[in-house]
């Protein structure tokens, strides 16, 4: 017994000296100072108040694509559609090409977003005569969602590029949803200071744009383009480009001028 006592005491000694050689000591985590909630601040936007400007009611109608698996949801237009509806137009719905082809005969406005489909030449040809005829088409895309947007722009001289524009320096809450201050004069820029486009791409175009950002904003594919536009007007004004899609909805459509440019497209779908 002795032995197995004199044997677990080495033991136990030997364990003791290696605890004393390599650890100095016990640790205790220190206390931190962690912020209160009320020391957080986020960059806050209040709704700017917007009274729509409603002209003269005029009878017409804008017919919406549904027939190329577009990658919208219908909700998203709610604000657009609202303010065509209150002009006296009509809002129509199609969900095949052949429809879409039958509808514009007595159309004044066409919505094309973000189609995940390609269009037939036969639909195109339908679409340039429509134009030809002096009625309007409206081109929406968004960088955030696949789309061949271009099957239809390459017609009227426009291109969405597979870039987004982002700024480092003065941006709405996240460094891609930037500010547009620079317009050209046009119906769809009237009364427009300053847009906030969210995760919008560039739309490259032989000098078709009306928007421009400024010199602190960047494509993520093209660094040394400058005065990028992400809203183009072609066609002599009849096909307008926009590569946005969220400033549309709510509540995004209440910052700044967004309203405004919202209710400037409204009017320019129902106007000559």
């Amino acid at each position: 017994m002795k032995g197995l006592r004199f044997l677990f005491i080495g033991v136990l000694v030997f364990i003791l000296a290696q605890g004393l050689f390599f650890y100095k000591g016990w640790y205790f985590v220190p206390k931190l100072k962690t912020p209160g909630f009320e020391q957080i601040i986020a960059p806050v936007y209040e709704p700017v108040e917007f009274v729509d400007s409603i002209p003269e009611k005029k009878k017409g109608k804008v017919v919406v694509d549904l027939a190329h698996n577009n990658n919208f949801s219908l909700s998203e237009l709610n604000v657009l559609f609202l303010r065509v509806l209150s002009r006296g137009f009509t809002i129509e719905l199609q969900r095949s090409a052949w429809e879409l082809k039958g509808s514009l005969s007595d159309a004044n406005a066409l919505i094309i977003i973000c189609p995940k489909k390609d269009f037939s030449k036969e639909t195109i040809k339908a679409i340039d005569e429509f134009v030809g005829r002096g009625k309007k088409v409206l081109l929406i895309g968004d960088p955030t969602r696949v789309s061949e947007i271009n099957s239809v722009s390459f017609g009227f001289n426009l291109i969405f590029e597979p870039d987004y524009l982002y700024n480092l320096k003065d941006y709405e809450a996240n460094y891609r949803n930037i500010f547009v201050t620079k317009f050209t004069d046009n119906a769809v820029t009237k009364g427009l200071k300053k847009i906030v486009l969210y995760t919008t791409g560039s739309i490259s175009s032989p000098d078709l744009g009306i928007a421009f950002s400024d010199e602190n904003t960047f494509s993520s594919l093209f660094p040394y383009r400058k005065s990028l536009s992400p809203i183009a007007l072609a066609k002599e004004g009849k096909v307008l480009a926009i590569y946005d899609l969220t400033f549309f909805a709510e509540p995004w459509n209440t910052v700044v001028d967004n309203n405004q440019l919202i209710s400037n497209i409204a009017d320019w779908l129902v106007g000559n």
